[in-house]
């Protein structure tokens, strides 16, 4: 099985369609602290902004320093995971990238409807199956010295993975664990790729509205009850409406309707079935 859990250039490149295989640059590591880091560093060291007209990818297979949303760590693990980054160059598109985490989440959620396991987005930038974590996806906005702009969207995704740390075992999965069999990870990255770069791309290209749309959908969360933690309270209330820039609107159990945002607000999913039978 040791064949699936590593890298092979080679191999995720012939997987890949005949128009994509020449306009994405690989960089693969065997060991990295973050793929995000890897993607800084390459842009620190660009020349140009011609440099990076393709789809760059950074993917390791081992990660030591994984990050997620609010400074969480993103706990890798051995190769058995992915742990890949994406590099976009994208034309002054600033106020537009918070919300580039949907069409990444689609494009992860798609990529796990490939391979025949069902998902679901879990708001803002989680995947879940069978209501916990199996991937998670950090974007971050890079401008650099000459004021072009970058958008790096990082995803950690649980392939192979038997078994996690003891502080997460009750909340993650992976797609052995829900499937029952092992999948070759150089088969997932380059399915991953081309649906990062369809979604990523229409995303900056008219079409912002409609995959926004689209996450809404997939989050199936309007009109839902639910309890969950603002600024470090705890309360329960109902989801009236997600607006464009990916913000809630919640009505809170004590009649008060606020506009919580990610930075301060976290969603309990496992109370969905509780409450909304």
């Amino acid at each position: 099985m040791d064949i699936l859990n590593f890298f092979n250039s080679d191999k995720i490149k012939l997987s890949l369609k005949e128009p994509l295989r020449n306009k994405i640059k690989l960089k693969l590591f065997s060991r990295t602290d973050s793929t995000n880091d890897q993607a800084k560093k390459y842009l620190k060291n660009m020349k140009t902004k011609n440099d990076i007209n393709n789809t760059y990818v950074f993917a390791a297979d081992f990660q030591k320093k994984g990050r997620g949303r609010r400074g969480h760590s993103w706990f890798s693990g051995g190769p058995e995971g992915l742990a890949a980054s994406f590099l976009f160059a994208v034309e002054d598109e600033t106020a537009r990238i918070p919300l580039v985490t949907a069409a990444a989440a689609l494009a992860v959620y798609d990529t796990f409807k490939y391979f025949d396991l069902s998902a679901a987005i879990k708001w803002p930038n989680d995947i879940l199956a069978s209501q916990k974590k199996i991937a998670g996806i950090l974007s971050e906005l890079v401008i650099d010295n000459s004021k072009n702009t970058f958008v790096i969207i990082g995803c950690g995704i649980n392939l192979n993975n038997s078994t996690f740390k003891k502080e997460i075992n009750n909340l993650a999965t992976s797609y052995y664990l829900e499937r029952k069999e092992h999948i070759d990870k150089n088969l997932f990255l380059a399915v991953l790729i081309e649906k990062m770069n369809d979604y990523v791309n229409n995303y900056f290209d008219q079409k912002r509205e409609e995959i926004i749309l689209m996450w809404k959908e997939k989050l199936a969360l309007i009109g839902k009850k639910i309890d969950f933690t603002y600024k470090d309270n705890n309360y329960t209330g109902e989801i009236k409406k997600i607006l464009d820039d990916g913000d809630l609107l919640i009505n809170f159990n004590n009649g008060q309707s606020k506009k919580v945002s990610s930075f301060n607000t976290s969603l309990n999913y496992k109370s969905l079935k509780k409450y909304n039978k």
